[in-house]
């Protein structure tokens, strides 16, 4: 093993499978019930009590991870390990987490020397988890901290991730969109479809009438613009009853890839709401060239 891999939380992959994966992670932030809790759930239904809250009327909140956590985190790891450190993160158009961590790293480089590189997923969640994923297999087959690193900031740019918030008033609640927008929209039934930029950050990209139409143009983007080749697809689930559906449309589009339902994390749903749905996929194409 040439280098240590580890990542945040925003990866969505349950703690206790980072801990058999030999994956280090800095834990994320969210606050419901007016209490604030680092993100180590590692059951199905632990999310699906944070999505029954959500229902509920709860508003969670999401905080940042912080230069002193990057640097009480790193600093644990290059104790603990030897030789040099690759670290996946949310995106930098999402959060300036990613920064914080870079600045840390370059700060442990000039005062011990030791390389942590620094890779921005400009995703979160499924999307991330692919990243993971990848660094994963780059890592076990004994590539090296650099050549993992130059492969993984280009393959981010070939992921992409579609995705359909369907609560509008939850996103009115976090002041996401504004109020009329989220009467109007919800009494005509528009599902908002958004994906990651190459930036890193999400857009709108279509209004459609009706989850079903919405899931239906995300199965026809997959079928479009997905790679070649065989891949690793996930589907993305805010405990949303869509996922099912939208899993079994994907592997009749294509049978040949990996295809599997993972939940969104308390970090992310807390900005989607429940029920929430997308797909993340690997593209021959760049996602500027979408």
């Amino acid at each position: 093993m040439k280098f240590h891999l580890s990542t945040d939380t925003v990866c969505d992959v349950y703690k206790s499978e980072l801990r058999e994966r030999g994956i280090d992670y800095i834990s994320t932030y969210y606050t419901i019930d007016g209490c604030e809790h680092k993100d180590e759930i590692t059951r199905d239904d632990e999310l699906k009590d944070f999505y029954a809250k959500i229902r509920d009327g709860e508003m969670p909140t999401t905080s940042q991870v912080t230069q002193n956590d990057y640097e009480e985190f790193f600093g644990e790891m290059i104790k603990k390990y030897e030789g040099d450190i690759v670290h996946v993160t949310i995106s930098s158009g999402l959060t300036t987490s990613p920064l914080a961590a870079r600045h840390v790293a370059e700060q442990i480089l000039q005062e011990t020397g030791r390389h942590i590189y620094i890779v921005d997923s400009l995703a979160a969640t499924i999307a991330t988890r692919l990243v993971v994923d990848e660094a994963e297999r780059l890592r076990d087959e004994d590539v090296s901290a650099e050549e993992a690193v130059a492969f993984l900031d280009d393959f981010v740019n070939h992921i992409h991730t579609w995705f359909m918030p369907t609560d509008l008033m939850h996103l009115k609640r976090g002041g996401r969109v504004s109020g009329p927008s989220a009467y109007i929209g919800t009494a005509l039934n528009i599902k908002p479809i958004l994906r990651f930029d190459p930036a890193g950050a999400l857009v709108v990209m279509q209004k459609k009438i009706g989850a079903s139409k919405g899931v239906a143009e995300m199965i026809n983007i997959f079928k479009r613009d997905s790679a070649a080749k065989p891949h690793k697809v996930y589907i993305a689930s805010a405990d949303s009853d869509l996922a099912d559906g939208m899993l079994k449309k994907a592997k009749l589009a294509r049978p040949d890839c990996d295809i599997e339902v993972a939940m969104i994390g308390p970090v992310i749903g807390a900005h989607t709401g429940a029920n929430a749905v997308g797909i993340t996929f690997i593209s021959d194409k760049l996602r500027s060239e979408i």
